[in-house]
């Protein structure tokens, strides 16, 4: 395609829709604060070349997305935190089926992005000293986990041929992060 000086030739044209909803919430006085966000959305591409000049649904279709953030001051030197993510898995294109031409196994595909990732969620907890706090700076120390449930969300799946029985195929799924705990330093001038 970078090579081609008839670009334009090799490119389809279509149309896009959104829509959706939006609610955010927010406490932000007294010892616990936070925030509770949640839309509600649907994406749609369609294309006269593809999946048969039916609608299909965005990569970035995502029917569900929740946050729940809250944060506890436990005194002057400690405070809590904790974040609660919950998201509708991307919609995706999984071959529905195979077939064999010659020493060839060719994938079947029937519709775009009629399939669907497992849906997304993982909670982070972190915990915050503050160390010094003058009107010149202040340092802190924050310790957190990241997928303190070591929830296995799913970064992709591939297909392979079964090991066990021949002729079948798996789906694998490839999950990137489990259990992260992290410490880091801040200091502000």
């Amino acid at each position: 395609i970078l090579l081609n000086n008839d670009i334009e030739s090799q490119m389809v044209f279509g149309t896009g829709t959104s829509y959706g909803a939006e609610l955010f919430f927010k406490k932000k006085t007294g010892k616990f604060t936070g925030w509770v966000s949640y839309t509600l959305g649907t994406t749609k591409l369609q294309f006269d070349e593809i999946n048969k000049g039916l609608a299909f649904p965005a990569k970035q279709d995502r029917t569900h997305d929740l946050s729940l953030v809250g944060m506890y001051k436990l005194n002057k030197k400690w405070s809590l935190s904790s974040t609660w993510v919950f998201q509708t898995g991307n919609a995706v294109t999984f071959p529905s089926g195979k077939y064999t031409i010659g020493e060839q196994v060719v994938s079947y595909f029937t519709e775009r992005n009629g399939y669907r990732m497992p849906n997304y969620h993982r909670l982070d907890l972190g915990a915050t000293w503050m160390v010094k706090q003058t009107e010149k700076y202040e340092s802190s120390w924050t310790f957190s986990v990241y997928n303190a449930y070591n929830h296995k969300n799913a970064y992709s799946i591939s297909f392979k041929e079964s090991e066990t029985n021949p002729g079948y195929t798996e789906a694998v799924k490839l999950s990137l992060f489990g259990i992260v705990p992290s410490v880091s330093w801040n200091f502000k001038f």
